[in-house]
């Protein structure tokens, strides 16, 4: 199930030099020339994968200078280069070199939009009404001590471009809901195909697995409903049991990875503290205060994602919510993740977050992006909210980070960490999102019960 720990191997300096100035050509040239020689197989694989990695930064980093400036001052009047500089030192617009010249990734303008302090005068009105909703839920859940909504989602993937190879034998994983703890009354009501495979509802990452003929533009969905019940809890500090337990707290190669700096980071943020509840709520705080909310390029691009959060204090709710499993770890807090969708009744997308153990509470929930937002938003009920509780807006596919699907692929995977979308291949040839499928997500239903 770990099959990608050789990514904690570093490069040849060489290679290493021209993948950092984003000569990838001569980076590949040098890789070939390392593979014929006699090297341990985990360099041959990371070399290999660092192959494929090169290809996604192409993909992602697709802005010049000049392009990403023009964009910026489309969208933000009178907005100047010395601003679009300024964004890129205070980390909002990202950026890399490729063949030596700036290249901007291809959400730094939503990141700059969505985030700073541009972000004032972008307001989205669907994004003020969800959120809206939001707060009233987390409202009425601390009020009642506990809230359940009955949810119905259709989610599935349609084949374009390079994805649609007519008349060869397509396989497809589409994520589905999971038995965690706040989830229950999961059915499958109808599917595009009939499934060759449906996992087991404790499966670590669930999905159902489609495998037909491709005759075009195949559609490949799931309908499913699900109840979520989500009981508020107030953690008490002084009720902490002195026994805890010591599951969930080692190491996960290659991301959950006790480094020297990651310790070091975890024993200044700790400090001299016991209290487990404390350890991990010192550790929230440090994150949602001081790791800003970014666009980020996909996880198979990042070799280290704690690191990458620590390093640069930016990231997505996956990022985060990494480092806080990471930092938990090494501090004795038994953590794990939790991902699938947020279902607000205005919105559906992607979504990450994670969930640690504290004696007698058992699991508890911790989300850094929306504690973080809350925070940044003033908002000290909501931001408190986030570390011990969770919105009932959730569907839960994945319940492990860097799982294999069941059946297991046999190409890497668009995301190799968790599945969110879906995940299509045929026998000898992955497919990957950004060209060979796009994501199908639908809310049929969402009601309070």
């Amino acid at each position: 199930m770990n099959s990608l720990k050789y990514l904690v191997v570093d490069l040849p300096e060489d290679v290493q030099k021209l993948v950092l100035h984003g000569s990838f050509e001569k980076a590949n040239e040098l890789i070939d020339i390392y593979m014929d020689r006699k090297i341990s197989t985990m360099l041959k694989e990371r070399l290999t994968f660092e192959k494929h990695r090169m290809e996604i930064l192409k993909k992602e980093y697709i802005y010049s200078y000049d392009t990403a400036l023009k964009m910026a001052q489309e969208k933000i009047p009178a907005f100047t280069e010395v601003e679009l500089e300024r964004l890129k030192d205070e980390r909002f617009a990202d950026w890399i070199f490729i063949d030596g010249e700036v290249r901007f990734h291809q959400s730094f303008l939503n990141t700059i939009l969505n985030v700073s302090e541009y972000s004032r005068s972008h307001q989205d009105p669907a994004r003020a009404k969800r959120n809206a909703v939001l707060q009233e839920t987390i409202e009425e859940m601390m009020e009642k001590g506990e809230i359940k909504y009955a949810i119905h989602v259709k989610t599935g993937v349609k084949l374009k471009g390079e994805g649609m190879k007519v008349g060869e034998r397509v396989r497809v994983h589409l994520p589905i809901p999971q038995n965690a703890i706040q989830m229950k009354n999961i059915q499958i009501l109808h599917t595009s195909h009939e499934p060759k495979l449906i996992a087991p509802e404790s499966y670590p990452q669930r999905t159902v697995y489609f495998e037909e003929e491709v005759q075009g533009e195949d559609v490949f969905t799931v309908e499913y409903s699900y109840e979520n019940h989500m009981k508020y809890t107030e953690p008490d500090y002084e009720k902490v049991s002195d026994v805890q337990p010591k599951f969930d707290t080692e190491e996960w190669l290659p991301h959950i990875v006790f480094t020297p700096f990651l310790v070091d980071l975890a024993k200044e943020i700790v400090g001299d503290e016991a209290n487990p509840l404390k350890k991990a709520r010192k550790i929230y705080d440090y994150i949602t205060q001081n790791v800003q909310y970014s666009f980020v390029r996909p996880y198979a691009a990042i070799l280290s994602i704690p690191e990458y959060a620590a390093y640069n204090l930016k990231g997505d709710c996956g990022v985060q919510a990494i480092l806080f499993i990471t930092l938990c770890r090494i501090s004795g807090v038994p953590a794990r993740w939790q991902s699938g969708l947020y279902v607000n009744p205005h919105y559906i997308g992607c979504h990450d977050w994670a969930q640690f153990y504290v004696e007698p509470y058992g699991w508890l929930f911790a989300d850094l992006s929306f504690g973080g937002s809350a925070y940044r938003q003033k908002n000290e009920k909501r931001w408190n909210f986030y570390f011990g509780n969770l919105d009932p807006f959730r569907m839960v596919a994945n319940s492990a980070f860097h799982y294999d699907l069941l059946p297991k692929k046999n190409c890497w995977r668009s995301d190799p960490y968790d599945n969110q979308v879906g995940e299509v291949e045929y026998k000898d040839q992955a497919v990957y999102s950004d060209e060979g499928f796009e994501s199908i997500k639908e809310i049929i239903d969402i009601h309070v019960i």
